[in-house]
């Protein structure tokens, strides 16, 4: 299921929006993407009812859109679970092909990440997780969606920025005879994308909503939330693990004498 929010400023832009769906939300474009949506309102005020919203849909969903005023502030896990692009009603009084224009853009830029989640390469380097992958460069990834996802210069920003991520932390394990590729961060931890899905990442106390949100969800789109990485400190699996590690609630969790930990890309850790 597509599932497109909006968030607004006054029952008077929710109207005028609710009106002029079919307008707004061209059925031809959006299937493109996913034949079944569903579309939601919310006002300025009630942001705190949108994260149990996505989260009460979660096993249905696949795709995630976040349509907002401009003048409306969210909170920044929500930049890390959709694609959120702004709405400026400078144009007085409303037109139709004034918003219009804004929304396609904004599809336009959110069709864009979708190719990149098709490509198994990409899929690896998008869901890292933002805690424990310590690089200030992959950490700004949901500032720019959140300051340019409405702007025709998105795209080029976007993938700019991956070119340079994977030049500087995608690399061949050295003497792998199977030359497989991992992701190291700053702090030189190996960070591999594992095939299988022996666990799941935990809910309930003490986890949030966006503990959960974040492991089926990033930037508007499903991931497979069994699926971890394997992160060690050298690439035979040897190195002692030993210290604490923020997870997914920001919970320092000790290990010791680990060789490896089954890191979730919403930093769940076992």
């Amino acid at each position: 299921m597509f599932l497109i929010i909006n968030i607004l400023s006054c029952r008077f832009h929710v109207n005028y929006f609710q009106k002029s769906e079919k307008s707004f939300f061209d059925p031809d474009m959006f299937g493109k993407i996913s034949n079944n949506r569903k579309i939601l309102y919310f006002l300025e005020g009630e942001q705190e009812k949108v994260a149990p919203a996505i989260n009460s849909e979660i096993e249905k969903l696949t795709h995630l859109l976040i349509i907002k005023d401009n003048r409306i502030n969210l909170c920044d896990a929500l930049y890390k679970v959709a694609f959120v692009g702004n709405i400026d009603y400078r144009d007085n009084p409303l037109s139709n092909q004034y918003l219009t224009k804004q929304i396609n853009k904004i599809v336009k830029n959110f069709r864009s990440i979708s190719g990149l989640f098709n490509n198994g390469d990409d899929i690896e380097l998008l869901r890292l997780p933002f805690i424990n992958f310590n690089s200030d460069l992959y950490k700004e990834l949901p500032e720019i969606i959140k300051n340019s996802s409405s702007l025709e210069s998105f795209q080029d920003e976007f993938n700019a920025r991956l070119a340079v991520i994977r030049k500087r932390y995608r690399k061949p394990k050295r003497r792998s005879e199977n030359k497989r590729k991992f992701f190291m961060d700053e702090h030189e931890k190996y960070f591999e994308l594992g095939k299988e899905n022996h666990s799941r990442h935990e809910t309930g106390s003490p986890h949030d909503v966006f503990c959960n949100l974040k492991a089926h969800l990033r930037f508007g789109h499903k991931l497979d939330e069994k699926r971890h990485f394997n992160v060690s400190y050298d690439e035979a699996n040897t190195s002692k693990i030993n210290g604490d590690y923020l997870d997914c609630h920001k919970r320092y969790v000790p290990f010791k004498k680990r060789v490896h930990l089954n890191i979730f890309s919403n930093d769940f850790i076992t």
